[in-house]
């Protein structure tokens, strides 16, 4: 694989080999292990409904919460990389998210169960991500799309080994049980730190100046304005509020948000509408699984299609968004085993592809340098779009009875990206 020989301000990649490779790795199993506990907790949805008393769609509104409280504390993890080094951060966000997970088997009510995967898991995991995905972008200049196919190969992994397993745990241990033994496996987050090459010392960006720090002669009321103004230009050139203006930067977001909003949306939801069309947990699971594996298999695909330039990558990511779009639009009608599988499959290898082209995408519009920022920002603004939208599918069903129109509602949302996308490639952001 082409690891780039760049340094950068967070990793020191050696002589190359091995630092892209284990990179990748620890993005693997971030992925590996975010999913299979969001998938576990789709899986528990009727039982949490039960156990906490509550309704579809606050427990739904709870996951998909808990899935968008990780983009609040995205933006600062460039802060926190420079201040402590990536090692030391990712190693406490992974402690954190594996308290998180063995802490929910003891709680009594939704709101504690929220509460308790928000502000650990949620936060945890916003910081490490982002470090994570900029450590594999830093590293990779030829070769990115294989690259992030094969770390992103964990979500699909996920996919058909949690359905199994978590059904072995619940029908073995109960969910109580189930969420002790999620927090066993997630303890592996807390090695990904030490697999991390990083550079102790900091550097400064390239074109930002240091300040002054010399002490000031002038009266006390101008000392604290001009503390103010310095303080407000520093948080400036850490976050890059700059791309908020940006034509480009809101168009990725909704291209980025949209997928993952669809995916997170089917995650949650499909064993429900599965169960909805007569088909029992067994078969929803065997379903979720050899999606799962054409998933996989498509984000090892893309990267040999994009990197071998059969396809452009932006030609690529517009057939998949439109097949993605259209699998959901014909859920009103799914209503046998066999329909209800084709459409798994192909939203699932739609989303591998999707996925994969959307870091790519990001990273040619923005470049090296805001990669991490925009990785942020693109968080901390899907999580405003959960709080805000998250709700709505399981909304739908319980105001219709049907998962039809939700999952309609989700196709649109695509077409829309897919629109920006074509916008992006006529001013020339996208090449």
């Amino acid at each position: 694989m082409g690891e780039s020989q760049q340094d950068s301000p967070a990793l020191c990649p050696e002589t190359g080999r091995w630092s892209g490779r284990l990179a990748v790795l620890v993005l693997w199993t971030h992925y590996f292990i975010w999913v299979g506990i969001v998938k576990s907790l789709a899986m528990m949805l009727p039982v949490l409904k039960d156990q906490f008393d509550s309704e579809t769609w606050i427990i739904g509104w709870m996951i998909a919460i808990i899935q968008g409280m990780n983009g609040m504390t995205g933006p600062f993890s460039t802060s926190l990389r420079d201040k402590f080094g990536a090692a030391w951060v990712v190693t406490v966000c992974g402690a954190m998210i594996a308290a998180a997970v063995i802490t929910g088997s003891f709680v009594r009510t939704a709101l504690q169960e929220g509460m308790v995967y928000m502000l650990l898991a949620g936060a945890g995991y916003g910081v490490s991500n982002v470090l994570t995905k900029d450590a594999v972008g830093r590293l990779f200049d030829k070769n990115y799309a294989t690259a992030v196919g094969v770390a992103r190969t964990g979500y699909s992994v996920a996919l058909f080994v949690f359905a199994p397993l978590v059904q072995l745990f619940l029908d073995t241990y109960g969910w109580r049980g189930t969420m002790l033994l999620l927090g066993g496996i997630t303890m592996h987050l807390v090695a990904c730190g030490a697999l991390l090459r990083i550079a102790d010392k900091p550097t400064h960006r390239e074109g930002y100046q240091t300040l002054n720090s010399s002490p000031e002669t002038s009266s006390g009321r101008n000392n604290i304005l001009m503390w103010c103004g310095r303080f407000l230009k520093s948080i400036v050139m850490k976050l890059n509020l700059g791309l908020l203006s940006k034509f480009s930067y809101w168009s990725v977001y909704v291209i980025y948000v949209t997928s993952k909003y669809a995916f997170d949306s089917w995650v949650i939801y499909f064993v429900s509408l599965s169960q909805s069309c007569g088909l029992s947990l067994e078969d929803a699971a065997t379903i979720v699984t050899v999606a799962g594996v054409g998933n996989l298999l498509a984000k090892v695909g893309q990267g040999i299609v994009t990197d071998r330039g059969i396809l452009p990558y932006w030609v690529l990511l517009a057939v998949a968004t439109a097949v993605s779009a259209a699998a959901f639009c014909a859920t009103p009608w799914l209503t046998t085993y066999w329909t209800l599988m084709a459409s798994a499959l192909l939203i699932l290898i739609a989303d591998g592809v999707v996925s994969c082209l959307s870091d790519v995408l990001t990273k040619q519009v923005f470049g090296v340098e805001l990669l991490a920022s925009a990785y942020g920002w693109i968080g901390i603004q899907n999580t405003i779009c959960r709080f805000t939208l998250g709700f709505i599918p399981g909304l739908i069903f319980d105001t219709t009875g049907s998962y039809s129109a939700a999952f309609v509602f989700i196709g649109c949302l695509q077409l829309i990206s897919l629109s920006l996308l074509f916008a992006l490639r006529y001013f020339q952001h996208v090449k």
